[in-house]
């Protein structure tokens, strides 16, 4: 009798103590002081997809209601796996590097930095990213895993294709990183697990060798491409939930892309 009732407080203790745990990391999350902002575009028709990508489309679609009047629907999809909001898997450009599933967790819900650098663009597709640019260093967060997005300010061309990816002539033109920054980043900041931009591509649009996913994807990190940003996000204080699909064999993803981040008080 005595194992039982020592069974029964042993298990009453471990279910309370989850309990308060779990009602613990709720009450932080859904007390009004955080906000979840969508960094990612919807999948559709209007999704921008990279030349000879299969763009997204509905290959099938059911919607009706059935004989006892209940509704029913359910569509069938077919894409590439680099386009709109997405994620590429270090094996995209380095053949011993992981594949989307064999991302971990611990990389994929980390703090994430923004780095705007929107006024220095200002709208210039030609505009290349070197350390120049950056006037104040990368915050290291303390050591810990993080993900660092560019925002080059290009979320307000992503209604227009061709401007979005400067098409011409068949040639492409838009903002993107240096090698030398990310050589800087790689070799500096081993914190950093992930690389983002609000644009088509980590390389500048004219790159024709993508030289920056080389890097990366030799390093082990990941890159995200297509962030939209619809809404200003702090530059730091907020973490990243990077949900791709999980495609086994994936080079890459569509990509759910959310910010947690603090309240700002309105701007009056």
């Amino acid at each position: 009798m005595a194992c039982v009732i020592l069974v029964f407080v042993s298990l009453s203790f471990i279910l309370f103590s989850f309990s308060s745990a779990n009602t613990g990391l709720n009450n932080i999350l859904f007390n009004g002081d955080y906000e979840f902002i969508d960094l990612t575009y919807p999948f559709d028709s209007k999704s921008i997809y990279w030349p000879n990508s299969k763009e997204f489309q509905f290959t099938n679609k059911i919607a009706m209601f059935q004989r006892d009047g209940s509704w029913y629907a359910s569509n069938d999809f077919a894409a590439g796996e680099h386009g709109g909001t997405h994620i590429d898997a270090p094996y995209h450009f380095s053949a011993s590097g992981s594949r989307i599933e064999q991302l971990p967790l611990d990389k994929l819900i980390v703090p994430l930095v923004i780095v705007d650098m929107t006024s220095k663009v200002n709208d210039d597709p030609n505009f290349v990213l070197y350390k120049s640019h950056l006037d104040y260093m990368l915050n290291d967060n303390m050591g810990k895993p993080c993900l660092v997005i560019f925002k080059f300010g290009w979320s307000k061309f992503s209604t227009d294709k061709v401007k979005y990816l400067g098409m011409n002539e068949g040639k492409l033109n838009f903002p993107g990183l240096s090698v030398e920054v990310i050589e800087w980043i790689t070799s500096s900041y081993k914190n950093i697990v992930g690389i983002g931009v609000d644009v088509a591509s980590v390389d500048p649009g004219s790159s024709t060798d993508f030289s920056v996913h080389k890097i990366i994807a030799t390093a082990g990190l990941y890159n995200i491409e297509n962030v939209y940003f619809g809404q200003p996000v702090p530059d730091y204080g907020c973490t990243a939930l990077v949900m791709p699909m999980k495609i086994a064999q994936g080079t890459g993803a569509p990509l759910r892309l959310v910010a947690i981040c603090p309240k700002q008080a309105p701007h009056f």
